[in-house]
């Protein structure tokens, strides 16, 4: 089954779009820009998005796409907290 592309010109991956919602779109973006600018290895970032998706599912499962994102985004308001 094919879902309806909810951004026009968005990514896709084997007829699919990569992202369910826009604000799933830019909180990708959000990482990808900030770490292209240093503020933050992509090791580092792997490692704090591993911890908090672990630490999530210890508590309820990580079921869709909206589940992950936002885990992906308290992973960046946890970086955006630690910036000096």
């Amino acid at each position: 089954m094919t879902r309806a592309c909810p951004l026009p010109g968005q990514p896709e991956s084997e007829g699919e779009p990569v992202f369910d919602a826009p604000w799933q779109a830019r909180a990708f973006a959000m990482a990808v820009h900030l770490n292209e600018q240093g503020v933050f290895s992509w090791a580092e970032w792997s490692e704090r998005l591993a911890g908090l998706i672990d630490s999530h599912e210890s508590r309820a499962t990580v079921q869709n796409s909206d589940d992950y994102y936002r885990v992906w985004l308290k992973a960046l308001e946890d970086i955006a907290k630690d910036i000096k």
